[in-house]
């Protein structure tokens, strides 16, 4: 969930009402739209190189087992903590590796957030809001930002469970982009309805970027069965994902046309909607983009 802090009484949070600043209308949007539009631009050139630099690394790994005889093996002390934790690691995918550190980052700002001599900090990066003094790199920052361990465990639930699908579509690199771009991008949407509504209240957690890779899920697989965690021991359940992608839709729409402001409902649209653009149009156009990235960085870093 991306919520909106209207509690101010929140432990471990400044005051809402210590977000400085006064609306100036569409002036308070033009820093965040390009913010938005330099973190996507950077996000996919940056995936572009990082894929190059990983086919590159795999080329010179292979070359170099070609050239070597005999096996090496590593033997751990058995039932050793270390060895339990490393052998668990190494049966992960490379992309839910990522996702282990996407949920550390949010771990570490969540423990931020209860050390008071951070707290004027926290308040000023990583909490969003178009009318606050820094408005642009929140918008980024708050994506990792949770002011409660509940908020933290449900969003980072929701995480684990889609980044695995929507990385194996596009790849672990394209994912990481895709993930940021999807957290600036609902910021900005967030950004515009708070101007629109003229509201103060600042914004905080990944749903944004979430609910993108759930986008990305119910368009690529629309038939998928999926139900909601735990309740389904209570009440076995089932519904496809375009069905729970239309839903969450629905109520987020809802939810923007009446005002509610317990959670950031525009936020979560935003994000959405960036999932299904980039499910059926985006990556394309990353695709296209990636190529002349790549050609570009290839001629610049010359033969392996």
């Amino acid at each position: 969930m991306r919520k909106q802090l209207s509690d101010s009484r929140r432990r471990g949070l400044c005051p809402v009402d210590d977000v400085e600043g006064t609306s100036r209308g569409i002036r308070d949007l033009l820093k965040p739209f390009a913010f938005a539009v330099v973190v996507t631009g950077t996000s996919f050139t940056a995936a572009a190189i990082w894929q190059y630099e990983s086919f590159r690394q795999l080329a010179k790994r292979n070359q170099q087992q070609f050239s070597r005889s005999g096996n090496s093996v590593f033997y751990g002390k058995a039932g050793d903590f270390r060895h339990r934790l490393n052998a668990w690691w190494n049966r992960l995918y490379p992309a839910e590796k990522l996702v282990c550190g996407i949920i550390g980052t949010n771990v570490v700002v969540f423990l931020a957030w209860r050390v008071p001599q951070l707290t004027t900090f926290m308040t000023k990066y990583f909490m969003a809001s178009p009318m606050a003094k820094v408005s642009s790199l929140p918008m980024l920052l708050s994506t990792f930002s949770h002011y409660s361990f509940l908020h933290l465990f449900v969003n980072m639930y929701v995480l684990w469970s889609f980044a695995p699908v929507a990385s194996t579509k596009f790849g672990k690199e394209q994912f990481l982009a895709t993930y940021l771009s999807a957290g600036v991008v609902s910021g900005f949407l967030s950004y515009v309805h708070k101007v629109i509504r003229c509201s103060m209240v600042p914004s905080v957690g990944a749903s944004g970027a979430i609910l993108a890779l759930i986008g990305i899920v119910g368009t690529s697989f629309p038939d998928t069965r999926l139900s909601v965690a735990f309740v389904n021991q209570i009440y076995p359940h089932s519904f496809s994902a375009d069905a729970g992608m239309r839903a969450i839709i629905a109520f987020d729409l809802l939810g923007v046309l009446f005002g509610w402001q317990f959670l950031d409902h525009a936020g979560h649209l935003g994000g959405m909607l960036f999932g299904i653009w980039y499910a059926k149009h985006g990556h394309q156009i990353a695709r296209r983009y990636r190529d002349v990235v790549v050609q570009y960085w290839h001629q610049l870093r010359g033969k392996p």
